[in-house]
């Protein structure tokens, strides 16, 4: 079985707080509480919040990395076994060492991880070690997939890994990310695409073809082949589409609507890439 995630984070302060893995909150009873009653995105703007309304905090100090990089770590190992193949689809950590990502990786039951490079992976790539961890490891990928077209569900597809959405739509993400990330991310190709980077609350893509595969779409949990051809099956190309990306944001801070793309069809943005998504020099190179 093939299964897929993106944005582990291993040892990142900011990340690790953002899911409720803190010193302020250590049973993450209040963070728990918030996430059943009103939903991932309140739990993590009150843990934010606590972080920045007090200048005598900072995310590195409040932090609890080693808690969430045992539940992130325990979550795959519940979940895939040890013949199965483990795609990672970019930023396995960061703001830590090399040391306690391969600590991290090595701790995981699965044999066959592969992985594709996010935008916060350049710091460990030149480690013979860490990249010795990894069956491949590649800019970005491609896999063939049955099931995932409810009109042929025999038939196979081949689909598209990135750490990042399709270039058209890198606007529906952090506001640099279309200048940043050109050249890295895929232009749309008309595929079915899984990808991360966005940290967004929901799996559903700026486009019916794309699926969000990260952490924090999926209750801190991978995503098997099954659960993609499902999910694809039950979001045909004609369903309706959300305003807009299920993005984190600030306190107050809401992503303005932007016109989704339809199925099959090229996108362009007029304006500034990522009009009305916002982000805080307090993120600490979150992205």
């Amino acid at each position: 079985m093939r299964y897929f995630t993106t944005d582990t984070h291993f040892g990142h302060p900011l990340v690790s707080v953002l899911r409720g893995y803190t010193t302020f909150d250590p049973e993450r009873a209040h963070y728990n509480e918030l996430l059943a009653t009103h939903g991932r995105k309140a739990a993590e703007d009150w843990a934010k919040g606590v972080v920045l309304d007090d200048s005598r905090l900072s995310f590195r100090t409040t932090a609890n990395t080693d808690a969430h990089d045992e539940a992130i770590v325990a979550n795959i190992n519940r979940i895939v076994g040890e013949d199965d193949e483990l795609w990672i689809l970019g930023d396995i950590g960061f703001r830590t060492s090399v040391k306690h990502l391969k600590d991290c990786l090595r701790r995981l039951n699965c044999r066959n991880l592969r992985a594709v490079i996010g935008n916060h992976d350049d710091w460990w790539l030149e480690n013979k070690p860490a990249r010795n961890l990894f069956a491949s490891i590649e800019a970005n990928g491609t896999v063939e997939l049955a099931g995932l077209d409810a009109a042929h569900p025999e038939a196979t597809e081949t689909v598209n890994l990135s750490h990042f959405p399709y270039r058209e739509d890198l606007a529906f993400g952090w506001p640099d990310d279309a200048a940043r990330f050109h050249d890295q991310a895929l232009p749309f190709d008309g595929r079915r695409l899984l990808y991360g980077h966005t940290h967004q609350l929901s799996p559903e893509g700026a486009r019916p073809e794309a699926l969000n595969v990260g952490l924090d779409a999926w209750d801190l949990e991978p995503v098997s082949e099954t659960r993609v051809a499902e999910w694809f099956r039950a979001h045909a190309a004609d369903a309706p589409r959300a305003a807009t990306l299920d993005m984190p944001t600030f306190p107050g801070q809401e992503p303005a609507p932007v016109p989704r793309p339809t199925a099959n069809e090229p996108h362009t943005v007029s304006g500034q890439p990522g009009a009305g998504i916002h982000t805080d020099s307090h993120m600490e190179g979150s992205r």
